[in-house]
């Protein structure tokens, strides 16, 4: 679909700032809104990261100290084996004699002295080979364990619940004995603990210095996030200059450099839409940058009220004025009557040398479009008459309003490199003829569209006129407020048009209608 200015460009700027006022700050409530319910429940990436890596580390170096202690425990039990060797053989030859003699009080006082010498060993157990036996201490079910244990000459360790290692006790080639020694496992808790005890302190200390890091490396990355969270805040409350800094060459630089770029393209976009915005109405710029096309634009035919707009005698005017002076008076009317006819809904279809055409009722809707266009030309009376522009003659520059509600062809009309998105019908001649109808400072419509504006409106009726390119005459009138409360919405229109002070200036206004 194409877009084409139309020919004649006025300034409209009041009214795009009226509406984009309300727009803007609709927006900007919803937008903080938002936000802050967004981050009610904020957990920042810094904690985030210092608490994965610290539970990482944290478990790493729990599973590090197993696997250190229970290689600890097999080299400990190794070099206790060793010892417990050297000691059950000396004391397996230390027994042979006496038993071999029978002598039990000799036996036993040999276990007790190695008992008492030796810290480590919490029980002995000795059985000869007739299955007399000889114990010191607690000695649990080491019998039961031995008988269905076979031992070989060397020490080893037995599988019981503690640390017990036993040996076949031989002499000339036969064995003649059992012998049994427990060891205490205190050294080995007092080891574990010492162990245990370095490690949990190299861990904490590990642990620490990863969290600082990551924090500090997080919050580097958390920083450069969050400029980012609050550029795009900007920027989704309308302000393209907010840029980020780039620097660096990772990720999140890439990712500053995408965003400038976005903006810049946003920026150039919104610069774009205001410019089409002055040709164009705006709803219609939005929804086809916005969606990249317009359901609004399609053809179709709609009920609308249509508004014309001409100032009186502007061929003597611009034959008597210099043409900058005819074009700065002509847009200064313009300027007011476009932010009258945007504030009662309606938008400006085109301008058309002296004339201005607005319709209502498309491209938004409203139920109430003949009394809005009806309010919106006496306020565009008003306001000629408070702007008060002087012609050379010393009369004061006046427009003529014409009002018309009629079904319209809406659709875009011309050739298919230039295309204009309007309004055509019988409804819109008429309209376009009820303005040459009237004086100066006059609304002037058919009394079917006066019957269609609501009360509170009086008629001066004018009668059954014939008019150009109507078959049959029409009853025309002059219309104007009767009912105070459209009085003193008139007076606002036209005050925030001139961008008065309110509400003394309404006051003063009302004089005027």
């Amino acid at each position: 679909m194409l877009l084409v200015f139309s020919p004649c460009v006025g300034y409209i700027v009041m009214g795009e700032q009226h509406s984009t006022i309300k727009n803007t700050a609709a927006t900007m409530g919803l937008v903080t809104k938002t936000l802050l319910t967004s981050q009610s429940a904020r957990f920042p990436v810094r904690w985030r990261w210092t608490m994965i890596v610290g539970l990482a580390v944290t478990a790493a170096v729990l599973v590090l100290a197993l696997i250190v202690l229970d290689l600890e425990r097999d080299a400990w039990l190794d070099n206790q084996e060793t010892q417990a060797g050297v000691l059950v053989d000396r004391l397996g030859d230390e027994l042979k004699i006496p038993m071999l003699a029978g002598s039990s009080a000799e036996i036993d006082f040999i276990m007790r002295n190695f008992a008492e010498k030796v810290p480590a060993v919490q029980a002995v157990y000795f059985s000869d080979a007739s299955l007399v036996s000889w114990s010191v201490g607690f000695v649990d079910d080491v019998e039961d364990i031995l008988s269905n244990t076979i031992l070989p000459e060397a020490t080893v360790r037995l599988t019981a619940k503690t640390l017990w290692y036993a040996k076949q006790v031989t002499y000339g080639g036969t064995d003649v004995a059992v012998i049994a020694v427990r060891y205490s496992e205190d050294a080995w808790a007092d080891l574990a603990s010492q162990l245990l005890f370095r490690m949990l302190s190299a861990a904490f200390f590990v642990i620490f210095l990863a969290a600082v890091l990551v924090y500090w490396l997080a919050g580097q990355i958390s920083k450069s996030l969050e400029d980012l969270a609050s550029a795009a805040r900007h920027v989704a409350l309308g302000n393209y200059t907010h840029v980020l800094e780039v620097s660096g060459n990772d990720e999140l630089s890439d990712a500053a450099h995408q965003f400038n770029k976005m903006v810049q393209e946003l920026q150039h976009k919104d610069e774009i839409r205001k410019v089409f915005g002055r040709y164009l109405n705006p709803k219609l710029v939005s929804d086809v940058f916005e969606g990249g096309n317009s359901s609004s634009m399609l053809n179709r035919k709609q009920e609308v009220t249509v508004l014309f707009a001409d100032m009186v005698g502007f061929t003597a005017f611009s034959e008597s004025t210099d043409t900058e002076e005819v074009v700065d008076v002509l847009n200064q009317h313009f300027e007011v009557f476009h932010s009258i006819i945007d504030y009662y809904g309606g938008h400006v279809d085109k301008y058309i040398g002296d004339a201005v055409m607005a319709v209502f009722n498309h491209p938004k809707q409203n139920e109430h479009h003949v009394r809005n266009a009806v309010m919106a030309g006496i306020a565009m009376t008003v306001a000629c008459r408070k702007l008060g522009v002087l012609r050379k003659n010393g009369e004061t520059v006046s427009f003529r309003v014409g009002l018309n509600r009629g079904d319209v062809i809406v659709g875009n009309i011309g050739a298919a490199e230039r295309l204009e998105y309007t309004v055509i019908g019988d409804a819109v001649n008429v309209a376009s003829r009820m303005g040459g109808l009237g004086e100066g400072g006059e609304v002037v419509m058919p009394f079917a569209t006066f019957e269609a504006a609501e009360e509170g409106f009086s008629f001066y009726d004018m009668g059954e006129l014939q008019v150009k390119g109507v078959r049959d005459p029409l009853r025309c009138g002059v219309v104007s407020a009767l009912d105070e409360t459209k009085r003193r919405d008139l007076a606002y229109a036209v005050a925030q048009a001139f961008d008065m002070t309110l509400p003394t200036d309404v006051r003063m206004i009302i004089g005027d209608i």
